[in-house]
Order: structure tokens, then C-alpha cells, then sequence
């Protein structure tokens, strides 16, 4: 084995170690970011519960868009603005009848204790059922076993409440 070979071998295992650092510090980082994300979406529907104004411009600036949560069917519209609940970007919210063990609670007796989930990339919603009993509706259409992706103004329908989506125009 010459000189030349020797080298060239140690070469490529350095930058095998080094490319093998840099890619496991990325996933590190995303996997945190993804923690960290999650957990700044269940603070902002904690808010959104005690203070929805301060929730609302706390989340403006990095959320995908918001979901409304209108009245349920059959009982009027009050006189209240409806609770709107952000949506952040990369991140999964649980929707269900109480909090927990939902991360957004509807307080809705028809619907499931986890009831469907609403989840994010960094431009796009999708809503996907989680199994209730009483199904997951888009715009009448029953969410079957794949997630559906959302469009601006979409209604879901959870137990008997509504859920509309409103997304940012950038």
C-alpha cells in the first residue's frame, strides 16, 4: 500500500466523520425545532382561552393561518367574536371535546374526547379524524381514513361545532 492510498483513505474517513456530524446536529436541530414548535402551539390554545386578544397578536406573525370556532349548529350566533385559535407552522393540534386530552377543546358534548387533529407544514393545513365516533366533516364531506388538505375558508365540523379555516394571504 503506497502513500498516496493511505492519505486518500484518511481523507475520505475524515470527511465521512465530519459529514456524518454535520447531518446528526441537523437532526438534532429539526427534532427540537419540531419540540419546540409543538409546544409553543399548546401555549398559544392555552391563551386563546384565558386572553384571545393577546393570543391573536402574540401568534400573527409566524402562524399558517387560524382556525374559527364558530357557534354550534342549531344554537345562534352571539354577539362575541368567535375564539380563533392559531395555527403554527409544522405543528399538530388535537381538537376534542375537553382539554386535555385535546390541545384545543370545542366543549362540545357530540364530540370525541380526541376527536380529529389538525396539522401544518410550513404552508399548507390538513385535518385527519382520529377515529370519533360522529366522524370528522369537511364542507359536508366525511374526512375517511387520509388526511384532507384545507383550503382558505374550508368548514370542519366536529360534534356539532364549526371550524373555519382562515389563512394567511402572504
Amino acid at each position: 500500500m503506497d502513500i498516496g492510498t493511505v492519505l486518500l483513505s484518511a481523507g475520505v474517513a475524515v470527511m465521512t466523520s465530519a459529514v456524518t456530524a454535520y447531518l446528526t446536529s441537523k437532526l438534532k436541530t429539526s427534532e427540537e425545532h419540531k419540540k419546540w414548535n409543538r409546544e409553543l402551539a399548546l401555549k398559544y390554545a392555552r391563551v386563546v382561552n384565558t386572553n384571545p386578544a393577546f393570543a391573536q397578536n402574540l401568534a400573527k406573525p409566524a402562524a399558517v393561518g387560524y382556525l374559527v370556532i364558530d357557534e354550534r349548529e342549531g344554537v345562534p350566533v352571539s354577539a362575541e367574536e368567535p375564539r380563533k385559535v392559531p395555527i403554527p407552522p409544522n405543528c399538530r393540534l388535537v381538537l376534542g371535546r375537553s382539554a386535555p386530552p385535546a390541545d384545543i377543546s370545542v366543549g362540545d358534548e357530540w364530540a370525541s374526547m380526541r376527536h380529529a387533529a389538525i396539522f401544518s407544514d410550513s404552508a399548507h393545513v390538513f385535518v385527519e379524524d382520529l377515529g370519533a365516533k360522529n366522524g370528522t366533516w369537511v364542507n359536508h364531506n366525511r374526512v375517511e381514513a387520509t388526511p384532507v388538505r384545507l383550503k382558505d375558508g374550508d368548514v370542519v365540523k366536529i360534534g356539532s361545532t364549526r371550524l373555519r379555516l382562515q389563512l394567511h394571504t402572504k
